[in-house]
């Protein structure tokens, strides 16, 4: 891995970082790819979720409740897309850098596509990101889960240009694996097909 290569808190939303698995699941295996190419940050990440695609799926898209995923999201609100289909996902997050921390916005519009696609596009101007986007892709493999995930962010921010993309890099990598016991021991009780408000229905 080259030094071009950076970690990031960025990436939102999506996602999740608690390290306590559930009692006699078995661990989630995961890969993490991250690059940074001037101000863009780009990461690929592929995981195995040891719960049905049904069940995994409901967690990630219950947008409201991403908090509980990921101590740095710090609140989440959704409307509905301005102009267009999907929901308007507003996150704020808690970024930190060594010890310098700030307040991040990140304002998504999302669509599902399908019951194991996810697709998301930065909002310009409502947030702290200039451009960005991130995809899921959830592919059934005998009652388990494949994750496969990419995401692109150009942020609107200062970054300390030394040590600030290889704390971004490391705190992204951190963040995606650690986020991957809690996000199994969630789906083992989710309920396929209900939002936060139990209201959705695929």
């Amino acid at each position: 891995m080259t030094r071009a290569r950076a970690r990031t808190v960025l990436s939102a939303a999506l996602l999740l970082a608690v390290v306590s698995a559930a009692r006699g699941s078995a661990a989630p295996t995961a890969t993490v790819e991250v690059e940074h190419r001037g101000t863009a940050f780009t990461v690929s990440f592929d995981a195995i979720v040891d719960a049905p695609l049904a069940r995994v799926y409901a967690v990630l898209t219950d947008f409201p409740a991403l908090p509980a995923l990921n101590p740095a999201i710090l609140t989440v609100s959704v409307r509905p897309a301005a102009g267009g289909p999907g929901v308007r996902v507003r996150s704020v997050l808690k970024s930190c850098i060594w010890f310098f921390c700030r307040r991040v916005v990140q304002v998504e519009d999302v669509v599902e596509p399908d019951a194991h696609t996810i697709d998301a596009r930065i909002v310009p101007g409502l947030g702290d990101f200039k451009s960005g986007w991130s995809d899921w892709r959830l592919t059934s493999q005998s009652g388990r889960t494949h994750l496969h995930y990419e995401a692109r962010r150009v942020p609107d921010f200062w970054i300390p240009p030394l040590i600030g993309p290889w704390a971004v890099e490391h705190t992204l990598r951190t963040q995606l694996l650690a986020s991957l016991p809690v996000l199994q021991r969630l789906a083992a009780t989710a309920r396929p097909g209900a939002d936060a408000s139990g209201s959705r229905s695929r």
